[in-house]
């Protein structure tokens, strides 16, 4: 492979007669086990407009086979003429490295220069694969269809790695122009847009599923032998020189495992899309203050002509959204508010009060005077957010455990937030199962609770602020069987097989 090792396979992309190695190794592209000779070679590349002479072909690939892109499959004697016979009857194939780095230079050099759509529903997949692959090993690890378990654990990598290689694209692409200092102000419209609104996108798809998909990774760690043995072996003879496919080894799950924690990928996307913005403003400053006599005359007068062609309501509501002249709301003045639960439909008489800048509160005037403050650290409130988030959590959990210790509902005493859960739950049973003429069940794994509705008496449920009564039908709460332990399960499984014969 030559002194340069792997290097060696990349010399065939930079040298003076690249164009000729390109056209060598895009005739083994698409073949499988492909054995091509110098004049197999030079007859595809006449066919598709590139001629090349066979001697030319020959000492290409024998170029090639140095650099490891290729292998010949004849060996070189002593003698002349024995030596050129050996050499018009080799034939080449591809190396395995050799043909990855094909494939990847072709990939690239095929590429536009633009901006890579991120797959933002990789995410979601990840997440419902997890819960396909937890309910598949159980805590046995007896899995009934093996390639079912190894095609989910496969789309979960798949999906991880297609999610991770077009955000890191999108934001290569993002830096590239953030970095220019040419851009007019249409190109610098343009890219706001895609700042201010797919950015945000992107960032709260990554704040919502990130959590769920790390949630469910802690769940699954303590079954991840049990996960590995179950999956199907390689089939080869040799599996110790086989590589294998993602998520076959621990190492797989500890660093995907490490990628979707708080602290580590989440955060370095949210960092990034902050740096973001933050130079977005400093381009914003450099343009309106490099541009004489900055005006916003041409808007203006755009905005009265949708007036003048708008209706009384469509004339109300235009002039609510461009002077922020809405019912009375709460009114937020961006991330300067100390609770992050609080919106605009939350009264005055419950919120703290906001802030107003004097220039606001005196002049009726926005712009800035003095210098510009400081981005304020997000970390106090974030820190605020997961303390309430923590503190819900558990307070959701403790309800779902009052209502799994009540077990038969008729009669219990429970929490409101029991109460509600409850009435979710029943909802959730309600619209997927329209007739309950025979007993039904729902399951959410994510809080642990299982409801079961079937026919029979009234069910009245106490809450310290009234009594619930569902008519007709008797409920009872339990643990769902994938979370259950052992004997739980098994008294879960009776207890089903007792309904049935019931």
């Amino acid at each position: 492979m030559g002194d340069g090792g792997g290097r060696d396979l990349f010399r065939y992309l930079v040298a003076d007669e690249s164009d000729d190695y390109t056209a060598v190794m895009d005739c083994f592209s698409g073949l499988l086990l492909a054995e091509l000779s110098a004049a197999d070679i030079a007859s595809a590349l006449a066919a598709t407009g590139t001629p090349l002479h066979a001697d030319v072909v020959e000492a290409r690939c024998r170029r090639l086979v140095h650099w490891g892109n290729l292998a010949a499959s004849g060996r070189d004697t002593g003698g002349s003429a024995v030596t050129d016979y050996v050499r018009a009857r080799a034939r080449y194939r591809t190396t395995v490295p050799g043909a990855r780095v094909h494939r990847e230079a072709a990939a690239v050099l095929s590429s536009r220069d633009g901006a890579r759509e991120v797959a933002r529903e990789s995410l979601g997949r990840i997440a419902d694969a997890l819960v396909l692959i937890d309910a598949l090993v159980g805590d046995s690890g007896s899995v009934a269809d093996p390639d079912a378990l190894a095609g989910h654990v496969s789309g979960v990598f798949a999906h991880h790695r297609m999610f991770t290689e077009s955000v890191a694209d999108f934001y290569t692409y993002l830096g590239g122009v953030l970095a220019r200092l040419d851009l007019s102000d249409d190109d610098y419209t343009e890219f706001k847009l895609v700042l201010l609104e797919y950015l945000d996108v992107v960032t709260s798809d990554v704040a919502q599923y990130a959590p769920l998909v790390a949630t469910r990774l802690r769940d699954l760690a303590p079954r991840l032998d049990l996960l590995l043995a179950a999956l199907p072996g390689t089939g080869l003879p040799d599996p110790a020189g086989v590589v294998r496919s993602p998520g076959r080894t621990r190492s797989d799950w500890d660093e995907l495992a490490r990628w979707y924690d708080e602290d580590s990928g989440p955060r370095r996307l949210r960092d990034a899309a902050a740096h973001a913005l933050t130079r977005l403003l400093v381009h914003t400053r450099r343009l309106t203050s490099a541009t004489p006599g900055f005006s916003h005359r041409a808007d203006l007068l755009r905005l009265a002509g949708w007036f003048a062609e708008s209706s009384d309501e469509q004339a109300h509501r235009l002039f609510a959204a461009t002077f922020g002249a809405y019912p009375s709301r709460h009114l937020l003045l961006g991330p300067d508010e100390p609770d992050p639960r609080v919106g605009p439909g939350t009264s005055w008489w419950d919120a703290d009060p906001v802030h107003v800048p004097v220039s606001l509160r005196e002049r009726g005037d926005r712009s800035p005077r003095g210098r510009t403050a400081r981005i304020p650290d997000p970390t106090p409130d974030r820190t605020r957010a997961d303390a309430l988030a923590t503190q819900e959590s558990q307070e959701r959990a403790a309800a779902v455990e009052e209502l799994c210790d009540a077990g038969d509902l008729n009669g219990a005493h429970v929490s409101d937030l029991a109460r509600t859960l409850l009435l979710d739950a029943l909802g959730e049973l309600l619209a997927r199962s329209r007739s309950l003429d025979s007993p039904a069940r729902v399951d959410d794994h994510d809080l642990g609770l299982s409801l079961t509705a079937e026919p029979g008496p009234d069910t009245v449920v106490h809450c310290p602020d009234g009594d619930l009564t569902v008519h007709a039908l008797s409920l009872r709460a339990s643990v769902p069987a994938s979370r259950a332990p052992t004997g739980t399960r098994a008294q879960t499984d009776t207890d089903s097989q007792r309904t049935g014969t019931e």
